[in-house]
């Protein structure tokens, strides 16, 4: 896969975590239900205590790393790729152990962020990743 084929494969990544992120922060603040598909694990997960890092909520978390991965892309030298595939494996990582708290912790899955941690960071994470190979 050439370097330009995995640059917009990783920027439609980010784009699909901004989206999500983006819904997910304006629920919180609209104070709206979250669109769920099934049986209301959405709202349990996004008013549990998981659901915020220091009184930031975990949706503008992932805007802000969203965006500054996205940003990373476009810069496209060096230094902001290897940026870009460090802020996207620690979003993956980060991905992680939120599933693993929906899973275990919370019981509860919400769909968005199920979306976010089984395929959007873990792929951005891994197109980053590739990227730094043509270094």
């Amino acid at each position: 896969m050439s370097d330009r084929a995995l640059r917009a494969a990783a920027s439609l990544a980010a784009i699909a975590g901004l989206v999500v992120a983006s819904y997910l922060t304006w629920a919180h603040y609209a104070e709206a239900s979250v669109l769920c598909v099934a049986g209301g694990g959405c709202e349990r997960v996004q008013s549990s205590e998981y659901a915020e890092v220091a009184g930031v909520p975990v949706s503008v978390l992932g805007l802000a790393a969203y965006a500054a991965v996205l940003a990373l892309i476009a810069w496209d030298a060096p230094w902001p790729r290897l940026a870009a595939a460090a802020l996207a494996l620690v979003g993956a990582l980060f991905s992680v152990y939120l599933l693993v708290v929906q899973l275990f912790v919370i019981d509860a899955v919400c769909i968005w962020c199920l979306a976010n941690d089984v395929v959007i960071a873990p792929a951005l994470a891994v197109l980053t990743g590739l990227r730094l190979r043509s270094l």
